[in-house]
């Protein structure tokens, strides 16, 4: 009784049968087994029949069309950590549900708009490769360097239909974790395909890692990483060709992971369309964060060690953000004080940064940083960072970024905007309101009680003294209790967010 993985964390146990039942066709012949998902020690397959009470731990499918869509998937579950028209998250059936309700951007029908929520199912939900067996509503995607398994309660027809004991759920794990247990999955149905003298059946059978085997090319991975066609990108710099747009992003022919380039990671954040002017200033961080400056560098490895050690016991993201704020406030000394000129702070915490001209309709921000180069951020020129609050706050964000986001192939990159990785973006949020705007300031502004500093005057001092928006303000207040309910919250934003 094999089991692919840990059970505490994520594993694919099996249990392997011979069906007496009548074969319907060839992958069917061969790697039949009981099989159960394991999520956070959860039992994914667990179930009972109608009129039953005795609990069922393995649901019995044929192997061979999960492993096939799983090498035909992964791809996409590697690289495509969000889709390219649409702002998914790692809450992936929501992100789904999501998608059905919202009409198609200016230039896609209807029709196209389906097709592409189809695709980007099929490439991240189990059920695309059930091949009518039943198995649990899972999806999976890659985000902030975890393996997400998410599941929902399936939809199951007829009289026997089980009913699920693990309806819904999320967890998710290390990736290089949870893509081992893939791949170690998807070998074992090959080998058990070979065994039995069908593998001819299926091409990737032949292989003994058939998951390595399927990696797609640099080119395809690009596109899948950046939500974006070569030939949009190669417009996006001015170049043509391969081997020009390579040289743009700061990528060898022999490079495997896109995420190699501060440049990829960037744009996996930003808007799908984008200016050929945001192009440039996309190449002057790729070129600026690789040249070498040795005490910025230090200062950011300092402050990052700090950060990341304060963020270790969080709970969530937003919790990380405000504990490695919080730290870095007590390492500068600043204790509950505002801070006066952030470009000074920035840069004794080793970002360089500066605010850009060129516009931008919806991204406010880009980020990047190699580990052995530099850090550098700049905002870009929107109605919320024409404001010096906005600039301020983002400035801000881009540091929680280099802080607190995990470092890829040597990199990191990345952009506030509405397409930007969600939970990044609430990280990196999270730390720039408590590194602006510190909970010990919303407890002595509020009087140590509820709805204290809801008071007109109270609020827009605060406003003034830190130097931030209304909704950033409200937000913080709200999250770290100061408020009694999210309509006050709202209230101050609707009454302040055009004045500050």
């Amino acid at each position: 009784m094999p089991v692919i993985g840990n059970k505490r964390l994520f594993a694919i146990e099996l249990v392997p049968v011979a069906p007496s039942w009548e074969l319907r066709y060839a992958p069917e012949s061969a790697a039949w087994a009981g099989t159960a998902f394991w999520a956070g020690g959860t039992n994914l397959c667990q179930y009972v029949t109608p009129g039953s009470s005795d609990v069922q731990d393995y649901l019995y499918i044929p192997l061979a069309p999960i492993a096939d869509w799983l090498v035909s998937a992964f791809p996409a579950v590697e690289f495509e950590e969000r889709a390219a028209f649409f702002p998914t998250t790692r809450s992936l059936h929501e992100s789904a549900s999501r998608w059905g309700d919202v009409p198609p951007p200016r230039g896609l029908d209807e029709d196209e708009w389906l097709d592409l929520r189809e695709k980007w199912w099929s490439n991240h939900f189990l059920l695309a490769g059930a091949n009518g067996a039943r198995v649990p509503n899972l999806g999976l995607a890659r985000d902030d360097e975890q393996l997400v398994v998410t599941w929902r309660q399936p939809r199951f027809f007829g009289s026997d239909a089980p009913l699920m004991l693990s309806p819904e759920g999320d967890f998710s794990l290390p990736w290089t974790e949870g893509r081992s247990v893939l791949n170690d999955f998807v070998a074992e149905v090959a080998a058990w395909l070979r065994q039995s003298g069908v593998a001819a059946i299926y091409p990737w059978a032949a292989t003994e890692s058939p998951l390595e085997g399927a990696a797609p090319t640099l080119p395809r991975a690009i596109e899948l990483f950046t939500g974006r066609e070569l030939g949009v990108l190669e417009a996006l710099f001015s170049t043509r060709g391969l081997d020009g747009l390579l040289t743009k992003l700061d990528l060898g022919n022999t490079s495997r992971d896109p995420a190699a380039s501060p440049q990829c990671q960037i744009l996996r954040d930003l808007s799908p369309t984008i200016s050929p002017e945001l192009g440039e200033v996309l190449i002057d961080i790729g070129n600026e964060s690789a040249r070498e400056k040795p005490e910025a560098l230090r200062r950011w490895r300092r402050s990052r060690a700090l950060a990341l050690d304060a963020a270790r016991p969080a709970g969530s993201p937003e919790e990380a953000g405000q504990l490695a704020a919080v730290e870095l406030r007590q390492a500068l000394q600043l204790d509950g004080l505002p801070i006066n000129d952030s470009a000074d702070v920035l840069t004794q915490l080793g970002l360089s940064y500066g605010h850009s001209s060129v516009p931008s309709q919806r991204d406010r921000m880009i980020v990047g940083l190699r580990d052995n180069g530099a850090s550098i951020a700049r905002t870009l020129e929107t109605p919320r960072t024409s404001a010096p609050w906005g600039q301020r706050f983002e400035s801000c964000r881009a540091l929680g970024h280099l802080l607190l986001d995990p470092i890829r192939s040597g990199v990191i990159g990345a952009a506030s905007g509405p397409f930007a990785q969600e939970t990044r973006r609430r990280r990196s949020g999270a730390f720039a309101a408590e590194l602006l705007l510190p909970e010990t300031a919303l407890a002595r502004a509020s009087a140590h009680q509820l709805d204290g500093a809801a008071d007109d005057d109270v609020f827009q001092q605060l406003l003034q003294q830190y130097g931030i928006g209304a909704r950033t303000a409200a937000y913080q207040l709200w999250n770290r209790g100061w408020l009694s309910s999210p309509l006050v919250r709202d209230e101050l934003i609707d009454r302040f967010g055009s004045i500050s």
